[in-house]
Formats: structure tokens, sequence, C-alpha cells
């Protein structure tokens, strides 16, 4: 493998570890509620992404062009996924709520057929199956059998989760739809912008002093994961395949759930760990069919995630 493949490996890898902290830190955050604190992080992140296309030039070509209105609505999809996402963590830990962001494949793999014209194939039927078990053994079969051992808390992070998948199925479609009219990094710089307009509202429920109090971790969450991660995934992708690409982001959720393990003491069940690796399998599957024809990765990435 030559150096220059090598060295993007290495960076597609590293904005995965970081995208996997995202869940972990917003743990840290005290009294804010989670569309506040992705307003604040989505600001800080793009404001270090600004100065970093500044600096080496880029920023001259981002340029509003055409499907001006997909542009809105993959802002609209990448709030609904980084809010409901921080949500699930608030009401179940990071381990769950980053497994459910992953089944955005499952929804991809519904969704894409109808909107994309993308035709189905045993291997992605084996992935649906595969995913919809992983999610079944995170909750707990028996919960869905009896459901009187979900409290109501939990299963509403549970819901957040799965919507927080939902929500990042349709950025990954309106990106693919977009992605010859825009690169990835011209997505990101113009729905992080969108995403900021659609959250202003959240900017009163949090004070001043909240603010200042949670300013060294919304900085971290903004310049390190939004901006950082994604510039180091996006450099990485110039020179790595989609399909590498994206099972190489499988370290994500794993180093999301190791972290959260070694620093938050979350619990990890057999179960947890069953569906981790059914959910992982079918991510991996479905990144086999993922843009095989093309050499450039569709699929926009804010954390994130991803998620978040």
């Amino acid at each position: 493998m030559e150096p220059q493949h090598v060295k993007a490996n290495i960076q597609i890898i590293a904005a995965s570890v970081i995208y996997g902290f995202s869940g972990i830190f917003f743990m840290y955050v005290k009294n804010m509620a989670a569309g506040g604190v992705v307003f604040y992080q989505l600001l800080f992140g793009l404001l270090a992404l600004v100065g970093y296309l500044a600096v080496t030039g880029k920023l001259s070509e981002i340029r509003l062009r055409g499907k001006r209105k997909n542009l809105i609505l993959l802002g609209a999809f990448n709030a609904g996924a980084m809010v409901s996402y921080y949500m699930a963590v608030s009401f179940t830990n990071v381990s769950i709520s980053v497994l459910l962001l992953y089944t955005a494949p499952f929804y991809v793999l519904l969704l894409a057929p109808i909107f994309l014209k993308e035709k189905r194939n045993k291997k992605n039927l084996l992935a649906l199956i595969l995913s919809l078990a992983g999610v079944v053994m995170v909750i707990g079969p028996e919960n869905l059998v009896s459901g009187s051992g979900i409290e109501p808390a939990y299963l509403f992070g549970v819901l957040m989760g799965l919507f927080s998948g939902f929500f990042y199925a349709c950025v990954t479609i309106t990106s693919r739809y977009l992605r010859n009219e825009y690169s990835g990094l011209e997505q990101l710089f113009i729905s992080t912008f969108v995403t900021l307009l659609l959250l202003l509202p959240f900017v009163k429920q949090a004070s001043v002093t909240v603010l200042i109090e949670n300013l060294p971790v919304l900085l971290f969450l903004g310049v390190t994961i939004t901006s950082v991660g994604s510039i180091l995934y996006f450099t990485g992708l110039l020179h790595v395949k989609a399909q590498n690409a994206s099972i190489l982001s499988l370290l994500e959720p794993v180093s999301a759930i190791f972290f959260a393990y070694l620093l938050l003491k979350d619990p990890i069940s057999a179960e947890t760990l069953l569906g981790c690796a059914l959910i992982l399998s079918s991510s991996f599957l479905a990144s086999l069919e993922e843009e095989s024809k093309t050499e450039e990765e569709p699929v926009f990435k804010e954390k994130l995630p991803a998620v978040p």
C-alpha cells in the first residue's frame, strides 16, 4: 500500500474514533438541553471549519449551486439525527444509543429503492434481518414480549435512538442525491449553517452562566469532533474507496462502546454485545453494496455521527 493510502486510512480511522467520543462528552454537559448542545457544538465547529478553509484557500470553493431545497432538507435531517441521538444518550446510555444510531443502513436499504431507485438483493435482505435482530437484542427480547420490564424514560430513549438512525439514513440518502452537485465538505459546511438556523430557538434555553460552565466541553465537541473529525474524514476520503471508508467507519460505534465502558462505566451485557455484533454485521454487509460503482463516498458525516 502506498504511503498516501496508508495516511488516508489512518485519517479515516482517527476520524471514526473521534466521532465515537461525541456521546461520551455530551454526558459531561450540565443543565443544557440536547438542542442547545447541538447548536453550540455546530457553531464552534463551523467557526473552526471556516478558519481551516480560509487558511487552506478552499473557502472560495464553497458555493451554492442547484438542488438548494435538498440542502435545506440535509440540514433538517442532520438536526434531527444529532438532537435525537443526544436525547437517546440522556435516557439510555452511550453504548445503546450509538448502536441504535447505526441502524441507519437498515432504513437506507428500505428507503433507497423508493427514492434512489436502487435495487434490493439477497445481501440487502440479510442485512435488514441482521439489523432488526440486533435492535431486538439491544432492547431485550423479554421487554418486547411483555413490555413490563421497560421504564417509560428508557423506552423514550430507545425510540429517540431509533429516530436518530432514521434521520441519519435520511441524511445519507439526501447526500447521495447531492453528490454530483456538491462535494462532501460543501455539504458539511452549507448543511451545518442550515442546521444552526433551525436550532436558533434553543439558544434562549441556556443562560450565559450555564453556557460558560459548559464552554470547555462544547468547544471540544465543536472543534475536535465536528471540525477536526470531519476534516480528517473528508481528507482521507480523497484516497480511500467508499467501501473501505464505510467499513473503517464501523470503528465509531466500537470505540464509543469501549470508551463509554472505560470512562462512564456503562454496563455491557451479553445481549448488548450480541446486538452490537448483529448491527455491525448488517452495516458491514450494507457497506459492501454501498457505492460499488463510484470512488467517491457520498455519505455525509457530521459527528457522527454521526452521528452525532
